[in-house]
């Protein structure tokens, strides 16, 4: 029997973001783990701020408000631990970005406080490899979850970002990355695995006796997209579908960031088009469901092809057939979607999908999607985890 081990994780979301209902792969991971006999007690660290205004929005969203669930069982100004389960403490922080050194510190104290022993640091944060040496752990994950590199958010951290790529790369134990391109990126060696994203199969599948009416009264077929609206979506590209299918329905769910509002302001002048705005995830089979397609319209852009979209899954999980532009890190999946490499391409292959689907298609796809479950996907984690641990 392999024995327990305790986590330090370090967040790319902060846990009041999960619980009003964003979902990304390390709210899944996180989920996964807090079910796993192996692990021991889980102390999740929100997503550290790199500058002033994130550190004001950390200190309103999780220091002056708190979860709703869980006791506070210590908190200072710059930092509070609160005791969601006795599994799983969150630690939030708002003083990363001018003193690094003393909140990795004080996460190794509070551990330490909390009993934590064979420490597993698990981030999904890159920059927390500038200073997790400190720690004392004994094994180090590092999740690539994309390639911040590459990010727009992350422009004027790069060349802080390439020390603490270079000191993953050389740091740590294990190396999960969502694309294979990812696993170029850290050289060839052999603690690098490619684990693509997954799904909660059971979630998706879930019926609905009342659909909202922001979807329910819009005419079908829908050509539906769920997501942030950011810039590695194609919004010329949602344009010249809008233009071409009059008579169809563009349904963009999800929040439109600052930087597009200009583009999306082109968009608005279809009838056509419906900007949902953001939705939890608890409601997101319930929209999914609506679509009669989903798409995936990403730009060329090498952060594109360096993701592994978990919208593809869902979607499929859905029963939906599914379009997606070349280089949107959908290697793994593209026996069972169509892949465009232009704009008239990408038409010709939602109207030809709508034409010729049935139930049967739609239940292929649903049994095809049940490999990649959240619980096969951090099984292969644990696997290598507990390999290397024992």
């Amino acid at each position: 029997m392999n024995k327990k081990f305790d986590v330090i994780m370090f967040n790319m979301s902060s846990f009041s973001e999960w619980e009003e209902g964003v979902s990304n792969r390390n709210f899944h991971v996180l989920q996964q783990l807090l079910q796993n006999d192996n692990v021991g007690k889980i102390l999740a660290v929100d997503y550290l701020p790199l500058n002033f205004k994130r550190a004001l929005r950390n200190y309103k969203e999780n220091i002056f408000l708190h979860l709703k669930r869980g006791e506070v069982i210590k908190q200072r100004p710059t930092y509070k631990l609160t005791k969601v389960s006795d599994k799983l403490y969150v630690y939030s922080d708002v003083s990363f970005f001018w003193r690094p050194k003393f909140t990795l510190a004080n996460i190794k104290k509070i551990a330490l406080e909390l009993n934590f022993s064979d420490i597993v640091a698990w981030s999904f944060f890159p920059f927390a490899a500038l200073y997790w040496q400190s720690l004392g752990q004994k094994l180090t994950v590092f999740e690539a979850v994309d390639n911040w590199l590459n990010h727009s958010s992350y422009e004027k951290y790069k060349d802080q970002l390439k020390e603490a790529y270079h000191l993953i790369e050389n740091q740590a134990d294990l190396i999960f990355t969502v694309s294979p391109n990812l696993v170029n990126f850290f050289g060839d060696q052999p603690n690098v695995y490619w684990i693509p994203n997954g799904v909660d199969v059971k979630h998706y599948n879930q019926k609905f006796t009342l659909i909202n009416r922001d979807i329910a009264d819009i005419s079908k077929p829908i050509i539906g997209y769920i997501g942030v609206i950011q810039d590695r979506v194609d919004l010329k590209l949602l344009e010249y579908l809008a233009k071409e299918n009059p008579s169809k329905s563009i349904v963009l769910v999800g929040p439109v960031w600052n930087e597009q509002d200009e583009a999306k302001k082109s968009l608005d002048a279809y009838e056509n088009v419906y900007f949902l705005g953001y939705k939890a995830y608890q409601e997101a089979p319930m929209y999914i469901q609506q679509f009669d397609i989903g798409m995936i319209p990403h730009t060329k852009a090498e952060f594109s092809s360096s993701t592994n979209p978990m919208k593809m899954y869902e979607y499929l999980a859905c029963g939906k057939p599914v379009v997606a532009t070349q280089d949107a890190g959908t290697e793994n999946v593209e026996n069972m979607i169509a892949i465009a490499g232009s704009y008239s391409e990408f038409n010709n292959q939602i109207n030809e999908l709508l034409k010729n689907d049935s139930k049967e298609l739609q239940q292929q796809r649903q049994d095809y999607v049940k490999k990649y479950s959240w619980i096969s996907t951090v099984d292969k984690m644990m696997d290598l985890v507990t390999k290397k641990l024992n």
